[in-house]
């Protein structure tokens, strides 16, 4: 992969300082883009979008541009009344009153003296509190499903709001039009609960953009449908909060015009897309990939390659990045918002306090032909390898109109370049779900976008993945020890299925410290691209580790985790005590994560010990370091064993890459090698 190129030549603004480390990111990717081509967008009548002449940047207290605010402690939810009274007073309408209903707040739309809401809202970590009784108590609800209840939720996130009324042969019906600086949202009412059609436009946007509406206004109907069991008492509407303030950000940071952050993200999209749909065509080609469908091409690339860029997925509004999911191998029957997938979700955010790239807005990220034809020198031993370059490229700044008049120079005439203006506001990346990994990778993470890392409060990559418990002695001088009881299946040759319990136990003599990755701020795709092979490394890392040592899958209702002053023969001693046929299988792990990740797995195997050491590399690559339970290449064949093919040294990795489990893959070895 070619390294980043420097963007100074473009970027009028100071350049970030990169410390010279090595890269965990090298590997060869060159991938292909998916371009789905979604439906039309709605596009508004001119009753339909109606905005107020206040500017919407100015009017809930953020700076013009800035997206910023001022947040407060306030935390309103809908719904002050109990049931009960709700009922005395003649139906569920009472439960709907918020801060509208207050004496005293008629007409202030939950907002007024209360502070900004969608400021609270992005303070993360700190609480958001009303007092009841001289006593902050956090209440994170927004509220439930109502006519109200949507029109103050809209208003908090700073968007104009606006209803009409229709009379009709079935009845009359009302639509609330929430609108932005560059969005248009249509919600129409059959009565005050029950919401019957949703319509997202984007009136002021690129095509990019507005393909997308439909399937975005799809998952905002979905989030304010009642479901099984759902009736006005208990509807929420915490998931139409959270996509509801992703529009809003977005809108909230948008200068219109100038700057438009829903186009910034699509142009993101259509390059990944390029990208994606280039790299599954390439893989079609390969000899070993002849006769497999799409779908598993498709997620080959997202596991191997550069990614899987979707718009508006799994009931989530936005762009994310997919790049890694659990048993990638193995066809699922489940839906695929079901299937555990981790995603980098692609977002703007207001600039920080120091010199970082703004956000540019461009659809040309990389070359129409994905691939470099002729690499430079520099790149030239990666394609020597057998590497892809990519053929990024570096679109140009996005200036915004400035409000001062251009400076005049008596010799030169006018300065161009005083009177341009950039935007404060960058693109984050935010981990889903966030990634533990060791801290020399994240320092080469962080540095790869020139970002500083905070280093104030280290963690141990064990305590973060394992976090320790209230009896747990926290001491980095010594090694820790976990144990768990997991119930494991066991398949006979039969294929009939039993379960035995496995008594794991891990060990992790070396402290190394670690870093949770949540969210990172980047300036180019590319960024993102050349990070992925090292977080699928940690992704499948903790894949195999949790299924073996989370306390969610533990067997009895306690599970030894703590430090013991055993001896290493005293260990010895216990685990060969135990009879080869025992019912209960004891399995040993030793964990460490330098230079890279490492599992040492001891089991019982017919009348001695198996010891199998593994290296899990790049890309979530399972490499055999030793092991003692075949030869290079054992044949079965004639054995008895059905007359299954001889087994590689290799595929006792591959076995654990389809497998993800330690305790199957032991299982399978004893069964296959036994």
């Amino acid at each position: 992969m070619a390294t980043p190129t420097a963007m100074a030549s473009k970027h009028p603004f100071p350049a970030v300082a990169t410390p010279p480390v090595s890269t965990p990111f090298s590997g060869s990717h060159g991938h292909p883009a998916f371009s789905p081509h979604g439906p039309r967008s709605v596009v508004p009548s001119p009753q339909q979008v109606r905005k107020s002449p206040a500017n919407s940047n100015t009017l809930y207290g953020y700076p013009s541009g800035s997206g910023g605010g001022h947040p407060t402690n306030s935390s309103f939810g809908a719904g002050y009344d109990s049931p009960s009274a709700a009922m005395a007073m003649g139906g569920v309408q009472s439960l709907d009153m918020g801060l509208d209903g207050v004496p005293g707040m008629g007409g202030m739309g939950g907002l007024g003296a209360l502070g900004d809401w969608g400021g609270a809202m992005r303070m993360r970590g700190r609480g958001e509190g009303m007092w009841f009784g001289g006593k902050a108590r956090r209440d994170t609800s927004k509220g439930r499903l109502s006519e109200a209840g949507i029109e103050r939720l809209a208003r908090r996130v700073g968007l104009e709001c606006l209803w009409e009324d229709h009379m009709g042969s079935r009845g009359s019906t009302r639509t609330l039009i929430i609108a932005g600086s560059a969005l248009a949202l249509d919600i129409d009412f059959s009565n005050k609960f029950i919401v019957k059609k949703v319509a997202l436009s984007f009136p002021e946007s690129a095509e990019t953009v507005t393909r997308h509406t439909e399937k975005a206004g799809n998952i905002l109907l979905r989030d304010l449908e009642f479901k099984p069991n759902e009736s006005p008492l208990t509807k929420m509407l915490d998931r139409f909060a959270a996509n509801l303030e992703r529009l809003a950000t977005l809108d909230r940071l948008s200068v219109i015009p100038g700057l438009n952050c829903h186009e910034a993200i699509a142009g993101i999209y259509e390059s990944l897309g390029r990208l994606h749909k280039w790299e599954v065509e390439r893989l079609k080609e390969q000899e070993d990939m002849s006769g497999k469908g799409e779908e598993f091409l498709e997620r080959t690339v997202m596991c191997m390659k550069s990614g899987k860029p979707s718009m508006h997925t799994r009931d989530r509004l936005g762009l994310s990045l997919d790049y890694w999911q659990e048993k990638r191998y193995v066809a699922s029957k489940a839906p695929k918002e079901e299937q555990k997938t981790w995603s980098l979700l692609v977002e703007c955010a207001p600039m920080p306090p120091m010199v970082y790239p703004p956000l540019r807005v461009s659809e040309n990220w990389i070359s129409p032909e994905i691939q470099k034809e002729n690499p430079p020198a520099e790149d030239i031993f990666l394609a020597a390898e057998g590497g892809l370059v990519l053929d990024w490229l570096e679109p140009e700044n996005t200036s915004l109109p400035s409000s001062e008049p251009p400076k005049v120079d008596g010799m030169e005439g006018i300065d161009q370049a005083s009177s341009q203006k950039f935007s404060d506001v960058i693109f984050v990346a935010k981990f889903d779900p966030p990634l533990v990994i060791p801290g020399g990778i994240a320092m080469q993470i962080y540095n790869s976008t020139g970002t500083p890392m905070d280093v104030t409060q280290p963690s141990t990559f064990d305590g973060l993945m394992f976090p320790y418990g209230p009896e747990d002695k926290i001491d980095p001088s010594e090694g820790r020890m976990i144990k768990r009881e997991i119930t494991v299946p066991i398949f006979s040759k039969d294929g009939e299925r039993s379960n035995r319990v496995h008594r794991n136990t891990l060990f992790i003599e070396k402290v190394d410290y670690g870093m949770t990755l949540t969210e990172l701020p980047f300036s180019h795709p590319r960024q993102l691209v050349e990070m992925l092979p090292a977080l699928r490394q940690y992704a499948f890392l903790y894949t195999v580790l949790s299924k073996s040592f989370s306390s969610s899958r533990q067997s009895p209702p306690k599970a030894e985790t703590k430090h013991e002053n055993k001896s290493k023969k005293d260990d010895f001693a216990l685990f060969m005590s135990q009879p080869p046929n025992s019912t209960d299988l004891r399995i040993d792990i030793s964990f460490s994560i330098q230079p890279l990740p490492r599992l040492q797995v001891v089991f019982p195997f017919k009348n001695r010990t198996a010891n199998v050491t593994f290296d899990i590399k790049l890309n979530g690559v399972v490499e055999v370091v030793s092991q003692n339970v075949i030869k290079e290449v054992v044949d079965i064949e004639g054995t008895g064993d059905g007359g299954n093919p001889g087994l590689k040294l290799q595929d006792l990795g591959t076995m654990l890459e389809i497998t993800e489990d330690l305790g199957i893959w032991v299982e399978f070895v004893r069964r296959r090698l036994g």
